[in-house]
């Protein structure tokens, strides 16, 4: 039994990527954000943090603390093993988790679990695009969320680049062999290879998966996320494939947002082979 998540910044595609993993009948569904995982592994991040000067008063050593938060981790998992008792494997995604992915891991294969990352990388600028366009709706709405998302490419470029430095350029060995990276533009230009590799990194079949019929195996109520105008709705949400928004940016986006973004992100532009 394997637990895999999914990372990636927000308006990456990490729910496509959750969907197909979940198309597989040994998993669990595809359901919402793990986000009570997250305030578990933050837990322990801050209180590694805090070590020495509150928490040595709680915990005998810092291997205390991890073994502790470990076993609060691992409760979660027997929690959504319970929840979906005929999937053999867990499939859990909230983008706000993938910085603490090396820290997840710590935990979790510490207490014997076996865990696997799919981290999905989009061009920055189209990842930009589409959260300009998420804060402009929380904003008409009057949620206060829509102050997180301004219309700053020196700010939301920053945010792509906090999501995914922590997770992707944290060092031990270990960790790294069990990331598998996909690149969004890829998934939906040229699905064959890429669920390949899917295939291999997970041991899942995915047999079920079809790059051209509705998600399978989806749990989420699309209905009652229109009715309540979820700003953060994306209209290819359960549907087949599509790449209709690659450089969507073009038409969002000034050139001189495209530029800052490009300046801020220039890491990863080069790494994926993002042009410019």
């Amino acid at each position: 039994m394997s637990c895999f998540f999914i990372g990636g910044v927000n308006r990456s595609g990490t729910t496509l990527l959750q969907s197909i993993l979940c198309s597989d009948k040994t998993t669990n569904p595809l359901i919402h954000e793990a986000s009570y995982l997250r305030n578990i592994v933050e837990a322990y991040v801050f209180g590694q943090q805090q070590f020495d000067e509150h928490n040595k008063y709680y915990f005998s050593s810092a291997e205390d603390l991890r073994d502790f938060t470990a076993r609060w981790a691992r409760e979660f998992i027997e929690k959504v093993r319970q929840r979906y008792p005929t999937a053999e494997h867990i499939v859990l995604k909230h983008p706000p988790l993938t910085p603490r992915f090396p820290a997840l891991f710590e935990l979790l294969s510490s207490a014997g679990e076996d865990v696997r990352f799919f981290i999905i990388i989009r061009d920055p600028r189209d990842v930009a695009a589409s959260l300009v366009r998420v804060g402009e709706r929380l904003r008409s709405q009057g949620q206060s969320e829509g102050a997180t998302l301004p219309r700053d490419m020196s700010k939301l470029g920053n945010y792509y680049m906090r999501c995914y430095t922590p997770a992707l350029s944290h060092q031990d060995k270990e960790y790294q062999g069990h990331i598998t990276l996909i690149k969004y533009e890829d998934l939906v230009t040229n699905p064959a290879p890429v669920i390949e590799n899917i295939r291999r990194a997970s041991g899942l079949r995915l047999e079920d998966f079809d790059e051209t019929a509705k998600w399978k195996g989806d749990e989420i109520d699309y209905t009652g996320l229109r009715k309540s105008n979820n700003a953060w709705l994306s209209e290819l949400w359960g549907k087949q494939l599509s790449n209709k928004r690659i450089g969507s940016y073009k038409e969002i986006l000034t050139p001189g947002e495209i530029a800052v973004l490009e300046d801020v992100c220039a890491g990863p532009l080069k790494t994926f082979n993002y042009n410019r």
